[in-house]
């Protein structure tokens, strides 16, 4: 079930991708990309959050801890001490 969960969780990024990728370029009226784009967003929530229910709480928390902006600012501070190590 875990892997199910990680790879809906995976899946729930390809509505982001179609917005920005493949949307714009349909022959489509405007209103009907307009309509499109929350019932894209809305799958990919959806989808997303079923992946997380069926993960567990504690891989959810993993995987949101690498993903938080203190990680990420962790990380970056490592990447320029390494770097200047270099120099």
């Amino acid at each position: 079930m875990q892997k199910l969960g990680l790879v809906l969780i995976i899946v729930s990024f390809s509505p982001w991708l179609a917005i920005a990728i493949i949307l714009p370029f349909l022959p489509i009226s405007v209103a009907q990309k307009a309509l499109l784009v929350p019932a894209l967003l809305v799958s990919a929530e959806i989808i997303f959050w079923l992946g997380v229910l069926l993960v567990g709480k504690e891989v959810a928390q993993k995987y949101k801890r690498y993903l938080s902006f203190r990680y990420l600012n962790i990380l970056i501070k490592r990447w320029k001490r390494k770097n200047r190590k270099r120099l």
